[in-house]
């Protein structure tokens, strides 16, 4: 997938993600009762026809053996690669989602994204299909999500054992950071404008599990709109930067200004992999030892799978 497309994707997650809490209060689509109704219609009989409508329900789908179940995917569901030969209802936004191809796959399951496809929600259950809202914002949050997916679609055990791989992963982890200095840690999400990783995000678990400190922790929101003064002002010792951005090593130190930034003066910038790391999926374990080995190059993870 192209630097574009890839860039456009992200953005259109983080946008979706960052503004839509600001308005949760006039937000009709209740999650829990959603969700709960869903467990409950197929607590004996799984979901046989899932559409996917975003990459990390499809991750989480193929991890607790769905694979068969899932009847149609979006275009950017790219792994497990094998998702990629199923059919798509098209794009990840509401902009480039048709409800009626949608309904075409006859789904008894559509799994969304809140803010994302909240308005898809109440259409669907009209025509009878039950609907799962992806709401995580921690990882406990992707590990109740993964325990619910399993349920219904009759793949409990499997998502339990996933379940446990990235919890035992995660405590590896935790094992080998704890007691270590606390570096302070700016993760670059977009940069024009300025866009970083908030207390709400589960982004921001991630860099708290992997032995950071957000030094955007102290913003409620998820995906905060972040100002260059403050982030050279706070002059983090890790700065990651998502590995689909046009930029390099070189290009983040010529930045004006960022030569006085700790991580700059140090050569602590990394670029990662952002659809390991963005998505809050199965590879969430991934994404905290990919985390831990930047924040803490002192300290080998080798014996860790």
């Amino acid at each position: 997938m192209n630097y574009f497309v890839k860039s456009v994707l992200l953005f259109s997650l983080i946008v979706a993600a960052a503004v839509f809490p600001l308005t949760a209060g006039d937000a009709k689509v209740d999650v829990k009762a959603v969700n709960t109704a869903s467990l409950q219609a197929f607590a004996v009989t799984p979901a046989e026809h899932v559409v996917s409508l975003s990459p990390a329900a499809t991750e989480i789908l193929c991890a607790v053996g769905a694979f068969r179940q899932i009847a149609a995917r979006t275009d950017f569901s790219d792994y497990p690669p094998e998702a990629k030969t199923l059919p798509s209802v098209g794009g990840f936004d509401g902009k480039t989602l048709s409800i009626e191809k949608i309904i075409s796959y006859k789904p008894d399951l559509v799994y969304a994204t809140y803010g994302m496809h909240d308005y898809l929600v109440d259409t669907l259950r009209s025509y009878g299909i039950q609907v799962y809202i992806s709401d995580a914002s921690s990882v406990q949050d992707v590990l109740a999500e993964t325990g619910d997916i399993g349920r219904i679609t009759g793949h409990a055990a499997e998502a339990a054992a996933v379940q446990n791989h990235i919890t035992s992963v995660i405590k590896a982890i935790r094992a080998k950071v704890t007691g270590a200095e606390i570096p302070a840690v700016y993760w670059e999400v977009w940069n024009s404008p300025y866009m970083s990783v908030g207390k709400t995000s589960f982004m921001n678990d991630l860099i708290t599990l992997a032995g950071g400190r957000n030094i955007f922790a102290d913003i409620n929101q998820a995906y905060p709109l972040v100002s260059e003064e403050t982030i050279i002002a706070r002059s983090p010792n890790v700065i990651l930067v998502p590995d689909m951005e046009k930029e390099t090593i070189q290009s983040v130190k010529n930045r004006h200004g960022w030569n006085t930034i700790s991580a700059v003066q140090e050569g602590r910038i990394t670029f990662i992999n952002a659809d390991v790391t963005a998505r809050p999926g199965p590879r969430i374990a991934d994404a905290v030892l990919l985390l831990a080995k930047a924040i803490h190059p002192e300290i080998s993870f080798d014996d860790i799978p």
